[in-house]
């Protein structure tokens, strides 16, 4: 039986989250199908890159209803420099790459907690973060914002693709000691992946039982 792609509005849509507010972090150009999955939400952008902010109104303007923050995500609050390589911008990371381009720059930017961004907003908040090896540290300074996060979608390293990264297990620990399990992989899926995209849910949802299987299996 062939795979879902689950990276899409009509499948990430059936699992029927409600969260009035969605957090992106790691925009670049946006994200399509969270955006498709939660027409009615409030966003929440996040992104190093100033350039982020006119791509996403170009693609987004229109349609959605978002509010943009200019700063890299970490455990503290502070300035860091980020290595950007301007053929290929999705690459940005404030993690070192094994593989960086001889043709990167760096920029210095504000890097702040989310805890910081999301304090005195109303949730519940859904949690997207995609920061090209960083993710760990930005999960490091979101430890209340999880109180509050119906779910959370985070792109987890697999392969050493940055020096002194963190481990896959890392992130699986952290998220197991904050109240959140694997729930499943929607990208990924392939005999050596490098990364994947994982939806981790709180530990005590009900989609973690059995009798829902055919749902999140649909």
């Amino acid at each position: 039986m062939a795979m879902p792609d689950k990276m899409t509005a009509r499948y990430f849509s059936g699992y029927g989250f409600e969260a009035p507010v969605i957090i992106d972090v790691g925009v670049l150009g946006g994200t399509p199908f969270l955006y498709d999955s939660f027409p009615n939400a409030k966003f929440l952008l996040i992104d190093a890159l100033e350039e982020s902010e006119d791509a996403v109104r170009e693609t987004w303007g229109d349609t959605l209803d978002f509010e943009f923050v200019n700063a890299a995500l970490g455990a503290t609050a502070g300035r860091v420099p980020i290595a950007i390589e301007p053929e290929r911008p999705s690459r940005t990371s404030l993690s070192a790459r094994a593989d960086l381009s001889e043709d990167h720059f760096e920029r210095d930017v504000p890097m702040l907690p989310l805890d910081q961004i999301t304090d005195g907003r109303n949730g519940p908040f859904g949690l997207k973060i995609d920061t090209e090896g960083h993710e760990l540290e930005v999960l490091k300074g979101a430890t209340a914002t999880l109180e509050r996060c119906e779910f959370v979608i985070a792109e987890v390293s697999i392969k050493k693709r940055f020096a002194q990264g963190y481990r896959f297990s890392d992130v699986i620990n952290f998220m197991a000691d904050h109240g959140f399990e694997v729930h499943s992989f929607l990208s990924g899926l392939t005999r050596a992946p490098r990364m994947s995209d994982v939806l981790f849910l709180p530990a005590d949802s009900p989609r973690f039982d059995m009798k829902t299987e055919d749902e999140v299996t649909r």
